[in-house]
């Protein structure tokens, strides 16, 4: 068994994730800005009509485990500001971009 990857905090893998997909043609926006040394962080993938918010789960490998927590714009919304409700320190990073799992480790790739 391969030892877990480093657990970074979600103000630095903010601004790296944003400025890999604005590199690659795409758009990156925090939606909400939670603690520099929390590292709860959500990510919202929108694609022209289509938009679906993930949430990064525990794994007990070490690695990102993604997963497709809400999708529509209705049932976006009212998950992340649960989540924000629950838990302040929660990053939001919202994501334009065709294939986000290139550039965010474990989250399942788009459909």
């Amino acid at each position: 068994m391969e030892p877990p990857e480093p657990a970074f905090p979600a103000s630095t893998l903010v601004p790296a994730i944003s400025r890999q997909v604005m590199a690659a043609g795409g758009f990156a926006t925090v939606l909400a800005k939670g603690s520099p040394w929390g590292g709860a962080l959500l990510i919202v993938h929108r694609r022209q009509a289509m938009v679906r918010a993930y949430e990064k789960l525990p794994s007990l490998y070490g690695g990102p485990c993604w997963k497709a927590a809400a999708e529509g714009e209705e049932a976006v919304d009212r998950f992340v500001a649960a989540q924000r409700r629950f838990d302040p320190d929660l990053w939001v990073l919202e994501l334009d971009v065709d294939d986000p799992a290139r550039f965010v480790p474990g989250l399942p790739t788009a459909d």
